[in-house]
Formats: structure tokens, C-alpha cells, sequence
């Protein structure tokens, strides 16, 4: 097998990729046998993982960055420490504005060193390898990923015994760390639940040391204990959020408010004949509501609505232009989930839906923003080109300018190959 075809992470490259995170467990057979189904422990190997977040960048970010919690917790033995024992707040000279967390390094050296685990949310955006790997993974699963870490160096647990409501890949960066996964007492359970979810009675399914580039999935509803082992360990979440019937139900809701039936007041004080008639028209709706379309409709919906992450293009995107002067310089779309192009040949135009709006332009710009509707990254230049038999040079460079400064595509590198977003 040549180098190229191997994953990235055998390739000394960091991972990239829901293959290279699996590697070498098949992602086909991930998604056929595991995904909402069914916990699975990958064996990787040693060192997998370890460029995604190394301790002297874990240092780094603890030190350039103003943390508190719930961002920053320390957890020891299923309980949080009290934020004032390891953070301190500045009153600055302007005392219009809020306290400034500082973060007392000896005192949580100390917390640490007693026990506690250090957990830092959404560190994906604080740290560009996994800013990267968070951003290919929403592409393919079309849902917000959120990255934890989970920093430990004695044996006692952080967390007790309990279960996300969602889905959940731990990526063992550095370090051992024992783990205890049971299935699920309650099937799909939800954060705001009618019903209390038990805690298991029966053995685990799986009880077993997660070593130095492992994987381990958790499906939403799976309960699960993680036990240091007193020695320094470090293990990346990845939290996978997607929709339910809740929220398809919901946005069903939403849009039956068109209809008037939907809108009117309750038939509290009307005949048992009249409120019968009244429940069989409101079924109707719903039945009508419910094509075989639905699901399409709502995932388009759902996909535009989504927030994409903060990417600048400074300072290209203040000036008129809004590119750079080169054709080197290369690009990306913003958007965090796939375009979905309508092309309207009787007016011209090609639209879609993203950012929460609809975006119309010319039909002649249908080939820029096919090669770019997916995420990958591109040249001016290779845009140019692609594009020649519709638009000429500096009409591709104009659309691009307005499509920065609109906020739908990024510059990632300019002329000299500085990197100024995700490459």
C-alpha cells in the first residue's frame, strides 16, 4: 500500500478525518454496527492521538486564555471543586466592566495533585488541530461538535457513574485510563426527560484500560465511569448532538401556526360533538403535515439554521476588494454544513439556504460555489479557471470579494502561504 492511501495518522499527520480517528476500524462498518446502537472499543496505537492537544499547548491555553467555569471545572470524586479555591477575580480600572478570572496556578497544581481532574469544554475552539477535526466531522455528521478534555494524574475519578444525551467518541491522547460502560437502562434518553433514568444493576459490557491512542464510542444513553490510573493521563470527548422526534415535532409545530385551526383558542366550553370535530380536523393537519417530504424539509431547514464558527479574512475583507491581490491566495466557504444549490433556470439564479437566510446570485456563478460547497479549499486561481466559460478573471475576483465580505467564504492563506484560518 502506498503512503498516501494510509490514513493520516499513520502517515505521522494529524488526524483529520472521522477515517482517520477510527483507523483502523472501518468507518462502513462503524455506521452499520455501532453508531446509536452500540458502544465499541477501537485499539489504535501509541501516540495516535498526542499531537491533537499536547501538554505544553494544554499549558499554553491555561495560561493565554481567561477561563472560569463552567468552562473550567475541576471534578473530584463525582463533585466540582468551588471555583474561588483555584480562581481569583480582578477588578479593573475601568469598573464599568466584569471581574477578569485569573487563574491561581499553585492552588490548582495543588487541587490536582490531591485528585482532581481538570475539565476544560469546547476546547476545539481554542486549539486549530482540533478546530480542524471538529470542523470535517460537522461536515459529515451535519451537527455542532463540541470537543472536551479530560486531564487526571492520580486514581480518583473525576465524574461517578452516568450517561450523556448524546453521542460520544473519547480519543485517548495521552496516558491510561480505565473505563466501565453499561447499557442503557432507559432507551434515547433525553436531558429534560419525564422519567428518571435508573442507574444500572447488572454488570458492565465492557470494563477495560483505554491505552495511549484508543477509541471509545458511547452511545447517548450508555452509562459510564472513567478511573485514572495514577499516572498522567489526557483524553479528547467529542460530543455528537443530533436531532430527535422532539425537535422534528417542534419544528412542525412552528410552521402549523400558519393554519388557523392551529391558531385558534381551545374549544374549552364548546359541545363533546363540536370538540370531537374540532380534534379530527387538528389530526388532519398533522397527518397532513407529515408527507413523505418531511424529513427532507426539516434537515434543509435544520442545516441552514446552523451557526457557522467565527472564521475573518483581515485584512482583505475590510478593504473594497475584499480578497487579496493574488491568485494564489486561497479559499473556503463558511458554512458549516454542505450548500444545497437550487438552480432556477427560468429567472437566472442559483440560491440556497445558509447562515439562517436565503442567498440568490447569478447562474454563472453555479460552478464557483459547486467547487466550493462542500468545504473544500481552493485557489483563486483554480476558480478562475474552472469558471473561464461563464465569467471572465476579474468577475470571478468580484464575486469572491462580495462572498468574504458577506461572510459565506473565508481566506485561508495568502500569497506567502500564511495560514489566517483552518487549512
Amino acid at each position: 500500500m502506498s503512503s498516501k492511501n494510509l490514513p493520516s495518522t499513520e502517515r505521522n499527520e494529524l488526524p483529520a478525518s472521522l477515517s482517520d480517528v477510527l483507523a483502523p476500524y472501518p468507518v462502513d462498518q462503524f455506521f452499520q454496527d455501532n453508531w446509536c446502537k452500540s458502544f465499541k472499543h477501537i485499539p489504535g496505537w501509541k501516540g495516535k492521538f498526542t499531537e491533537l492537544l499536547t501538554w505544553a499547548r494544554l499549558n499554553e491555553i491555561l495560561r493565554q486564555h481567561r477561563l472560569e467555569p463552567p468552562r473550567l471545572r475541576l471534578a473530584l470524586d463525582g463533585k466540582m471543586i468551588p471555583p474561588e479555591n483555584f480562581i481569583k477575580y480582578l477588578r479593573g480600572k475601568r469598573r464599568q466592566f466584569s471581574p477578569i478570572p485569573s487563574l491561581l496556578p499553585t492552588q490548582l497544581t495543588e487541587h490536582l495533585y490531591q485528585g482532581a481532574t481538570l475539565v476544560l469544554d469546547a476546547v476545539d475552539e481554542l486549539h486549530e488541530p482540533l478546530t480542524q477535526l471538529a470542523e470535517s466531522l460537522e461536515r459529515l455528521f451535519q451537527v455542532h461538535i463540541q470537543m472536551n478534555i479530560y486531564a487526571g494524574w492520580k486514581i480518583s475519578n473525576g465524574f461517578d457513574l452516568h450517561w450523556d444525551d448524546h453521542e460520544v467518541l473519547v480519543l485517548q491522547a495521552t496516558g491510561r485510563k480505565r473505563w466501565k460502560v453499561y447499557r442503557p437502562t432507559r432507551l434515547y434518553p433525553l436531558g429534560k426527560d419525564l422519567v428518571e433514568n435508573s442507574p444500572p444493576t447488572e454488570d458492565p459490557v465492557w470494563d477495560g484500560i483505554l491505552e495511549d491512542g484508543d477509541v471509545l464510542y458511547i452511545p447517548r444513553g450508555w452509562w459510564h465511569v472513567a478511573l485514572p490510573l495514577a499516572e498522567p493521563t489526557l483524553h479528547i470527548t467529542v460530543g455528537i448532538t443530533n436531532p430527535t422526534g422532539v425537535d422534528l415535532l417542534t419544528w412542525m409545530i412552528e410552521h402549523l401556526r400558519a393554519k388557523e385551526l392551529v391558531r385558534m383558542d381551545l374549544p374549552r366550553l364548546w359541545s363533546a360533538v363540536e370538540q370531537q370535530d374540532y380534534l379530527d380536523n387538528l389530526r388532519t393537519a398533522l397527518l397532513e403535515a407529515c408527507d413523505g417530504d418531511l424529513l427532507s424539509r426539516f434537515f434543509h431547514r435544520f442545516d441552514a439554521m446552523a451557526i457557522a464558527r467565527p472564521r475573518f479574512s483581515f485584512p482583505w475583507s475590510v478593504l473594497d476588494e475584499g480578497l487579496p491581490p493574488h491568485d494564489t491566495a486561497r479559499v473556503q466557504i463558511t458554512a458549516p454544513r454542505p450548500l444545497r444549490l437550487q438552480v432556477n433556470p427560468s429567472e437566472g439564479t442559483v440560491e440556497f439556504l445558509s447562515h439562517g437566510k436565503l442567498w440568490q446570485f447569478d447562474k454563472s456563478t453555479e460552478t464557483i460555489l459547486t467547487l466550493l460547497k462542500d468545504g473544500r479549499i481552493y485557489s483563486i486561481a483554480e476558480l478562475c479557471q474552472a469558471s473561464s466559460a461563464h465569467l471572465d478573471h476579474q468577475s470571478v475576483r468580484t464575486f469572491l470579494g462580495e462572498l468574504i465580505v458577506s461572510g459565506l467564504v473565508a481566506v485561508v492563506s495568502d500569497i506567502s502561504g500564511s495560514k489566517l484560518n483552518n487549512e
